[in-house]
């Protein structure tokens, strides 16, 4: 089997942040991914950003989604800033 190396621009090489308003959020949702993110989580300004380090597989960013989520944790006026490949996404508790 022959795997091609990943090309510019895919998925595997964009870079993925994700920033909360809340330091607890932040923590919770960095627990979750440990093995993933970079180094700790740092504030830039009023916000608490984590970098996930490695491969960004459909599999990776769908778990970097999902603990966003659960760590807004159903609170309604909360959100998560995603941002990958030059994108910026909102994800609000649900």
């Amino acid at each position: 089997m022959h795997l091609d190396p990943p090309m510019p621009g895919s998925l595997s090489q964009v870079p993925l942040t994700v920033r909360f308003a809340d330091e607890g959020q932040a923590s919770a949702c960095a627990r979750q991914l440990a093995g993933l993110a970079g180094p700790p989580m740092r504030v830039d300004g009023n916000l608490w950003e984590i970098d996930i380090d490695g491969e960004k597989t459909q599999g990776v960013v769908a778990r970097v989604l999902d603990a966003a989520r659960q760590a807004l944790d159903g609170e309604t006026t909360a959100f998560a800033l995603v941002s990958l490949d030059g994108r910026e996404y909102r994800l609000y508790g649900e």
